[in-house]
């Protein structure tokens, strides 16, 4: 595969939120875990640990969380100037959830935050200088993997969804799954065989995302932060 030809693949990638009634066989799902954690990390932490659920009753029982706390949410709006803006929206909370064969809740943990450490033994204040939890290196990190989870789901043929709506349930899930400090679970990603073809959306040109500091690049060309 070259770089054009790789190009046109991740262009195909889509965002699948209705799934066939059909397991996924489990070397396959170690295979997309696999892949997650080629993922590049801070300092080579990999911290990243991933809850993988299959059996119906857990799922069920995730999907109930994040629709409760969803239909709360609605409840609240709907007595607002907002009810008819917010919608249905909150439906993509938890709507793909309920078809998907396997859910898997990426998780990370923050580690001690060495540089503090050691600007403190040099007499600095670390509260003056961006440090490692500045950079939020261990988050930044795990998403990274489920990028790569992703995109080797795309490569096997399945759809998939990664969701940031769980999060309005992340207490319930974190009991139900027993996630447990250190590990924050961020987001969602549902995995199944496709039942849907979605249609490409629209993605914002590279002139409006980029910002070129090159000999040849306008000097005066900015990027609207509105955007």
């Amino acid at each position: 595969m070259n770089g054009p030809t790789n190009l046109e693949w991740l262009r195909g990638r889509r965002s699948v939120r209705v799934f066939a009634p059909r397991s996924i066989d489990r070397a396959l799902l170690e295979r997309i875990l696999e892949a997650a954690i080629t993922a590049p990390s801070s300092t080579n932490r990999q911290p990243w640990r991933f809850a993988v659920v299959t059996a119906a009753p857990i799922r069920a029982a995730l999907v109930d969380a994040v629709r409760s706390r969803t239909e709360a949410m609605k409840d609240i709006i709907r007595r607002s100037h907002h009810a008819e803006e917010f919608g249905s929206y909150g439906d993509f909370f938890f709507e793909p959830l309920e078809t998907a064969a396997a859910i898997v809740v990426p998780q990370y943990r923050e580690y001690p935050d060495l540089l503090a450490e050691l600007i403190h033994s040099g007499g600095g204040d670390p509260a003056t200088l961006p440090t490692a939890s500045a950079m939020q290196a261990e988050l930044c990190s795990t998403s990274a993997a489920t990028m790569a989870l992703l995109l080797q789901a795309h490569a096997e043929g399945l759809g998939a969804c990664w969701m940031a709506g769980p999060m309005v349930a992340r207490d319930e899930v974190q009991s139900l799954l027993r996630i447990v400090p250190p590990w924050r679970m961020v987001g969602a990603v549902a995995l199944g065989w496709p039942a849907e073809a979605p249609q490409a959306r629209p993605r914002k040109p590279i002139s409006q995302v980029v910002q070129w500091h090159d000999e040849q690049g306008d000097k005066d060309e900015r990027i609207d932060a509105r955007t």
